[in-house]
């Protein structure tokens, strides 16, 4: 069994956005519905060269459309948009570009409220969504999902909280913001219950559309922690220059990520090419140098897979 590499701190951080950028412009264009086409000139896979064997797997109706419409939501530093209309850039972007490029496709990119991923998907709208979307029971018992990503969550808070997430309890009588229809909204709700049910003092969970919102809520003082993956949490730190710290959960669960495809009669081929051609370019460190530069290395995994599996 491979072991995922996880550490809870990346050594560094880059694609600097503005503080506005990260707790509130995002939250006006992450709702744009805005897409643009990969460009070439900016995007990991314009260096790389389909792999003929590979791009041969895919269905023959995704070879004929040549692209992949992917739907993400602003979710730094996996999705970046610095401003209305630019170009998203982010790790889980340039990981799907290469991909796509490693098939012979380009990716297109959506911008859209996060809890209308999977609903998406579901109606077709969308072939696949990225953004360090969480592999969890209930999204892959509707959507096929191609793991290559594992995470963790922590706690963004200020700077001069005191706050600690050493255990469940710690998180008891406190505001946590999360984001709607997320897994951290599950779990933020899971530790709510465990403080009712053990007579604690009651945690409150304020749910905002977009994750920019969740982090605005604590630069406010709306919320005394926002919950949100390690690497989205660092980055926030990382940019805002000392206004806000992690604090990190060593409880909590490590989760799994990956590209999530639409069910149909084309993707058990889909995600079987996504797969190979994940596992090409993890074998060849592509996918390990787009994280080395956006996340320190963070979350890196030794082999891709399909989430369910496929029945042979």
């Amino acid at each position: 069994m491979n072991r995922p590499t996880i550490s809870r701190r990346p050594r560094a951080l880059v694609a600097a956005v503005s503080l506005a950028t990260l707790l509130s412009a995002v939250v006006g264009c992450s709702s744009s519905g805005s897409g643009s086409a990969a460009s070439p000139s900016s995007s990991a896979g314009a260096a790389i060269q389909a792999d003929p064997a590979l791009a041969a797997m895919l269905p023959q109706s995704v070879k004929d459309k040549g692209y992949l419409d992917v739907a993400s939501e602003i979710y730094p530093p996996a999705v970046i948009v610095a401003q209305q209309g630019a170009e998203p850039t982010g790790w889980d972007v340039e990981t799907v570009r290469a991909i796509a490029a490693t098939l012979g496709l380009k990716a297109r990119f959506q911008i859209v409220p996060f809890d209308g991923i999977v609903p998406g998907l579901q109606a077709g709208r969308y072939q696949a969504a990225a953004g360090e979307i969480f592999i969890t029971p209930e999204r892959s018992a509707v959507v096929t999902f191609v793991k290559n990503h594992v995470t963790t969550d922590s706690l963004l808070v200020k700077k001069d909280r005191d706050i600690s997430g050493a255990t469940e309890d710690a998180l008891c009588g406190l505001t946590v913001s999360v984001q709607l229809g997320s897994a951290e909204a599950k779990f933020a709700d899971s530790i709510a219950a465990k403080c009712q049910s053990g007579g604690k003092a009651v945690m409150q969970v304020k749910t905002f559309q977009e994750q920019a919102a969740v982090n605005l809520a604590v630069s406010e003082g709306r919320a005394d922690a926002a919950l949100g993956s390690t690497s989205q949490i660092a980055y926030v730190v990382n940019q805002t220059k000392g206004k806000f710290k992690t604090v990190e959960l060593p409880w909590g669960p490590t989760n799994a990520t990956g590209i999530a495809l639409a069910r149909n009669a084309d993707t058990d081929r889909l995600a079987k090419a996504i797969e190979a051609a994940t596992n090409k370019l993890l074998q060849d460190g592509t996918i390990k140098k787009i994280l080395d530069s956006y996340t320190g290395g963070l979350g890196a995994v030794d082999k891709a897979a399909i989430v369910p599996a496929p029945a042979s």
